[in-house]
């Protein structure tokens, strides 16, 4: 870690929000790794993000600037943050949705919702998830099929079966893209990562007017029909732990239905 010593106010925010206790004070007072750095560090960049003069950088993270290149930590931009009205409308109006326009997503707004996806928290800061993406109604009608296959040849989920013979998609719902996400099975937390991942990738469509469903027929599919494996190329060892239709919203939602009153048990 670098320590800016002429931008350094030595207010100890780094110290204190390293989740690891891996920064201590130099003879000087300024803010250094300890020896063990070097094994447990997973530049998860909170000391970086944190810091208010943007005094430190990590080798793979450089130092905060007001500039906003991708190759930089981007400052955070104080006027952009919402209330928190408008968060719970934003976060009550996302929908699961089931029909589409018949209409792609550019590919530079597909990168931009996986770039948000990205910032999803993970275990140790090991991000494991990984992407496939269709690009074309063509593909991901391909997938399709190679999930009522696997029911047909598993005498599951007859409804589905019916309706794709009648040429009715009731799996991707003609979704113009599926989003898988994969990871090593061995890693930590790899469906739960994963999970947290597409949770993002759905919120941050739902930002731009784009509407997405979780896709669990493909996901269960995804378990056994090794010919839907090799078509996504799942790596032996890697599990498919998330999948997201992704397209335009046919319809619009006017309201926020209601849910059910919370449960809580509060402890003393």
């Amino acid at each position: 870690m670098f320590a800016d010593k002429e931008k350094c106010k030595r207010c100890g925010a780094c110290a204190a929000e390293c989740p690891y206790d891996l920064i201590v004070d130099d003879p000087e007072g300024f803010p250094k790794l300890r020896p063990a750095a070097k094994k447990t560090c997973i530049a998860c960049g909170h000391c970086v993000a944190v810091c208010p003069t943007g005094a430190l950088a990590l080798p793979d993270m450089p130092p905060v600037t007001d500039a906003l290149s991708p190759e930089q930590c981007r400052a955070m931009i104080r006027d952009q943050h919402v209330t928190p009205e408008q968060a719970d409308q934003f976060l009550r109006s996302r929908r699961s949705i089931r029909t589409y326009r018949d209409k792609t997503i550019p590919e530079q707004i597909l990168l931009e919702l996986l770039g948000v996806a990205a910032f999803a928290p993970s275990a140790k800061n090991g991000q494991p998830a990984r992407w496939i993406v269709t690009r074309s109604a063509e593909t991901t009608q391909e997938l399709v099929s190679h999930v009522v296959h696997y029911m047909s040849i598993n005498n599951v989920f007859p409804g589905v079966i019916k309706n794709w013979k009648k040429g009715v998609d009731k799996v991707c719902h003609n979704a113009p893209h599926v989003a898988v996400a994969y990871a090593a099975e061995d890693g930590f937390n790899p469906a739960e990562d994963c999970a947290l991942a597409a949770a993002y990738l759905e919120l941050a469509a739902h930002a731009r007017g784009i509407g997405a469903c979780w896709a669990g027929f493909l996901m269960e599919a995804a378990e056994g029909c090794q010919a839907l494996r090799e078509r996504l190329g799942i790596p032996e060892g890697h599990g498919v732990y998330a999948a997201l239709m992704l397209g335009y919203p046919k319809f619009r939602y006017a309201r926020i239905p209601r849910r059910r009153d919370v449960t809580v048990r509060w402890l003393d």
